[in-house]
């Protein structure tokens, strides 16, 4: 098998596994006079909770190692591991530090507004390739993604936003992370076209907004969100530029 398989050889149906996977994967069969549990193929996403945590009491859950998976299935782990490391990028999870790090990488700068649209989360609801092409083909004309992410590795075309591969588009995955950032001006279109192309979806995205914060202790971002009706709210993550090499406040 080139998937996480239940050798239904060595499963006896006891269901320990069924509640520990996230999307719903893992339900118990009845064929040739045996009960046991199988996966859903199409479903699993390669997390290997049932595997890891679950802790099958006769060894069945066998899952495949990720250089022996196809490129879909190895597209599945990666983005369902927080560990494991992306060959294109040589960083691990789903996105990139974001504005974690910015106090080094400099990477948003003062008038320019930051996004993480976080897709399928919380766990279990999950997110086809399909339905982040749609949101990477809409705002990609008004946005820069970012290359270190491992959805900007999967477009043909940054500027276009479509995935390179049709194959891809049916992909099931845990959730992930669209990173792409535009001036303080275009920032409030963006926001509108997330919000009317999130209807068109089978998924959920919450957003995320990242921007320099002015002298006065406001984040430019405030603006932006009150320009389409969003109160903010106190609750962020701040980056207290502890980080060295200091690129500087400019």
């Amino acid at each position: 098998m080139v998937y996480l398989y239940i050798n239904p050889n060595k499963c006896v149906a006891c269901t320990h596994c069924v509640p520990f996977c996230p999307t719903g994967a893992i339900h118990i069969v009845s064929e040739g006079g045996k009960t046991f549990a199988r996966v859903d193929e199409d479903r699993c996403v390669e997390c290997w909770i049932c595997y890891r945590v679950a802790r099958c009491p006769k060894d069945a859950i066998e899952p495949t190692p990720p250089e022996k998976m196809s490129f879909e299935r190895r597209l599945k782990f990666f983005f369902a591991s927080a560990t494991a490391v992306w060959p294109e990028t040589g960083m691990a999870g789903r996105g990139t530090e974001e504005m974690k790090t910015n106090d080094v990488t400099g990477r948003f700068k003062f008038g320019e507004v930051g996004f993480s649209l976080d897709m399928g989360r919380p766990t279990g609801v999950g997110v086809r390739v399909s339905d982040i092409e749609k949101v990477c083909k809409a705002i990609a004309p008004y946005v820069t993604f970012e290359i270190e992410n491992p959805v900007t590795k999967l477009l043909i075309d940054p500027k276009t936003g479509e995935v390179r591969d049709p194959k891809l588009r049916n992909v099931y995955l845990l959730s992930a992370v669209v990173e792409a950032k535009t001036s303080k001006e275009l920032a409030p279109k963006v926001l509108e076209i997330v919000k009317e192309v999130s209807k068109e979806l089978n998924t959920v995205i919450s957003v995320g907004i990242v921007s320099r914060v002015k002298p006065d202790g406001e984040p430019e971002a405030f603006e932006v969100l009150r320009q389409v009706g969003i109160e903010p709210r106190p609750n962020m993550k701040i980056n207290i530029g502890l980080g060295k090499p200091f690129i500087g406040w400019e």
